[in-house]
């Protein structure tokens, strides 16, 4: 933040500094412009990287400035250029493509190139549909001088562009770009209509409380579900049809509801505040919410990851006719994990071959936000024989406890987080009927889940000696998923 003020600061002394040489009569290749300053007013860092790969002499042609301007026509696949326009007293952006974001990537180019080599904008007569461009914000602005120009209500402008607004690269002609786009503005409004009905749905529930909201049928959670679902939210209906078994969960369920119904508000409000989220986290809440990104999409946009990937565990689920495996892996070289998630319909086998503790050579892609922890394979090999000094470092249960604290404040949506620990010992408490696990030099103890059946295993193979362990950390308890056969 200290940076991005830094940066206004420094484009409000330039835009002072335009005023006052316009009026001198000194010609505009006079003017500096810093790439430090250009940056600091594209907020957006997709837009910036999408702004950066245009910010060339190749992509552009017809480039000019006035004291006041700056314009350029950049080169896109379709017969027509884009037609970009700075205007540089406010700044204000206006571009011939169909992106509803201000600056939209050939604004932010056309800026940084400016910024970098302003010796290429060599044309002085600004051309005719610049000139009407500004005409009409001149006219606006002498109509409304009070008047702020209207903006897009949040969260059209961050969804649209997450979303793949069309532009002309990817359009195959203006009437199907059009229809593209107001497609998209369609599920746009009923999306935004549907977190602002389940935004007051939810405040009802707290409002009656959790005695009222465990008495409730089936219906009372399955309708607001489907509404969700009609209006495009099916991450957000997913959330909401869990509820109902929380109330029947044990007798902790109170904390269990409210702790859940806290995160799902936390993530309507986010969404409907998208507009003024980072990058990560707008990316990280359109997932959350149900908005899927194209396979072929992640892999155009996010680098591979090369590594030896070793599949620490392995757990599958039922949800309706749908199986659902979370695989975890760890990357031996980049000391990171990585969770494989995928989904198999009836008897369909899952796309990906995995075994248990094999050890795959290849790449990994990862998804975009706030964590970047869920992943994609690109290409995997098995190893066989396996290569030596496997299993990832392991921590204590206190180190886990910190790092989870942490972890939660960055994404408080956060379901499982992998595990490893080390030093740690299976112990039944007859009075509560449960299973923990025990660290060798600290008290904290940790609770597990897992069937009653599985921790006298457990304990078996332990050996009555510290063990170490891979499981998914809830917050509350730790589901086990592999155990190593010796301790290290």
């Amino acid at each position: 933040m200290p940076e991005l003020r830094r940066g206004i600061s420094s484009l409000n002394h330039y835009f002072a500094g335009v005023y006052r040489s316009a009026s001198a009569g000194i010609t505009p290749a006079s003017l500096t412009w810093t790439e430090e300053q250009a940056r600091a007013l594209i907020t957006d860092s997709g837009t910036l990287k999408r702004g950066l790969e245009l910010a060339g002499p190749a992509k552009w042609s017809n480039l000019g400035q006035t004291a006041t301007a700056a314009w350029g026509e950049c080169k896109g696949s379709g017969s027509k250029p884009y037609q970009t326009s700075i205007d540089l007293t406010e700044p204000a952006f206006k571009c011939s493509c169909p992106s509803r974001v201000f600056p939209c990537k050939h604004g932010a180019g056309l800026l940084v190139l400016l910024a970098r080599q302003p010796q290429l904008f060599g044309g002085t007569v600004a051309p005719s549909w610049l000139e009407e461009w500004l005409e009409k914000r001149q006219q606006t602005q002498d109509k409304k001088p009070t008047k702020a120009p209207p903006k897009a209500s949040a969260p059209q402008e961050a969804l649209l562009d997450s979303l793949d607004a069309p532009d002309a690269e990817t359009a195959t002609n203006d009437t199907s770009g059009a229809k593209a786009s107001q497609a998209l503005q369609k599920r746009l409004t009923r999306m935004t209509q549907g977190a602002a009905e389940l935004e007051e749905w939810l405040l009802d529930l707290v409002r009656a409380g959790t005695a009222v909201a465990k008495s409730q049928p089936r219906s009372y959670w399955e309708t607001p579900a489907a509404r969700l679902v009609d209006n495009q939210l099916p991450g957000l209906a997913s959330v909401v049809r869990e509820l109902p078994a929380i109330c029947h969960s044990g007798p902790d369920w109170p904390d269990q509801l409210l702790t859940r119904l806290g995160e799902l508000y936390v993530l309507v409000r986010a969404f409907q505040r998208l507009d003024h989220q980072t990058s990560e986290a707008r990316e990280e809440i359109l997932q959350q919410i149900g908005v899927n990104l194209k396979k072929e999409d992640l892999l155009a946009r996010q680098p591979t990851v090369t590594d030896e990937w070793q599949v620490l565990g392995l757990h599958t689920e039922e949800e309706d006719r749908l199986t659902v495996r979370r695989a975890w892996l760890w990357g031996r070289h980049t000391d990171r994990y990585a969770l494989v998630l995928e989904y198999a319909f009836g008897s369909q086998r899952f796309a990906t071959a995995l075994v248990p503790n094999a050890v795959y050579a290849g790449e990994l892609v990862f998804y975009p936000g706030l964590l970047e922890l869920r992943a994609i394979p690109v290409a995997l090999t098995v190893l066989n024989p396996a290569p030596p000094d496997l299993d990832p470092p392991g921590q204590s249960p206190a180190q886990l406890l910190d790092a989870y604290a942490t972890t939660l404040a960055r994404h408080p949506w956060l379901r499982q987080w992998p595990v490893t620990l080390h030093d740690v010992l299976p112990t039944y408490l007859p009075t509560d009927d449960a299973w923990v696990l025990h660290h060798a030099t600290e008290p904290v103890a940790l609770p597990l889940r897992l069937a009653p059946e599985a921790g006298w295993q457990l304990l078996a193979a332990s050996g009555g000696q510290p063990m170490r362990v891979f499981g998914e950390w809830n917050g509350r308890t730790l589901h086990l998923l592999t155990y190593f056969e010796s301790a290290q």
